[in-house]
């Protein structure tokens, strides 16, 4: 009887192993350059797996070296892959954009190769007053530093980190903390959600905002003074039938110093951290 459990398990590992071997990768790397005459070009990456990274850098051009891997599990259905999985790119003088997908942006064909994969590895260099919109999906991270132009950035699975920071416009994670550092005080509305992760914000001393808080399990942490908030609740008000329906919601609101732009912050498992720059 061993015997046989031993031979059966011999011929499992076995033909695990060849399924295994089929599977199919490539890789390669490569850099471009594309120029931009404005003062404040943009950058729009839309990734599926793998990490954003945006560093400043000359004026005049943006810089991005792109390493890609493309697997699937057999030769089939990695040529497959070629069809519905790619790297699209639009330019001009104003700036560029990436997407993953089809030529109509829908990465959604991926469900007809199952188990293919095409991830990226962005690394760019902008100019400092760039505007950024960039986001990823799984197994990566958003990395943005020094910066000065405004930075929207999402996640799902995985954090985003952004030092350095002038300008907050709306950054989401779904499974991911939210680490954010800001060079000097916010002087613009900001919305910052998350679902499974704690936020964190490091600013200036003298930095002034309000926070409208949306907290299920959290807390909010501060080493900036802090008062209460008023704030007016919110209707929203749906028909359908004939049946009119009312939500009411009513979120916390605390002032920041002086108070200033609002932050419109929510979390449903995580705590809210404000910390003082050292």
């Amino acid at each position: 009887m061993n015997r046989m459990i031993l031979t059966a398990s011999w011929l499992l590992l076995l033909a695990n192993t060849a399924i295994a071997a089929e599977r199919v990768e490539q890789s390669k790397t490569w850099t471009e350059t594309f120029p931009v005459t404005t003062g404040s070009p943009t950058l729009n990456i839309e990734n599926i797996w793998g990490d954003v990274r945006v560093r400043p850098g000359r004026d005049g051009e943006i810089v991005v070296t792109i390493k890609e891997l493309r697997s699937a599990p057999d030769q089939k259905r990695f040529d497959r892959s070629l069809e519905t999985l790619k790297l699209n790119t639009e330019s001009d003088d104003s700036g560029v954009a990436f997407y993953v997908g089809t030529a109509d942006r829908n990465w959604h064909g991926r469900n007809r190769c199952r188990a293919c994969r095409l991830d990226y590895q962005f690394d760019v260099v902008v100019p400092v007053n760039t505007q950024l919109d960039v986001s990823t999906v799984n197994d990566g991270r958003i990395d943005v530093a020094d910066v000065a132009g405004s930075v929207s950035a999402a996640n799902v699975n995985g954090p985003i980190s952004v030092s350095g920071m002038h300008v907050c416009e709306e950054l989401n994670s779904v499974n991911g903390e939210v680490d954010l550092g800001f060079a000097t005080p916010p002087g613009d509305n900001c919305t910052i959600e998350t679902i499974n992760g704690d936020i964190t914000l490091v600013l200036p001393e003298n930095s002034g905002f309000d926070v409208a808080m949306d907290l299920f399990n959290g807390r909010m942490l501060t080493q900036l003074p802090v008062d209460s908030l008023a704030l007016p609740a919110t209707v929203e008000h749906t028909e359908s039938n004939g049946r009119h329906q009312y939500k009411i919601a009513q979120l916390a609101g605390v002032r920041i110093g002086a108070g200033g732009p609002l932050f419109t912050i929510s979390s449903m498992n995580g705590d809210i951290r404000i910390q003082k720059t050292h």
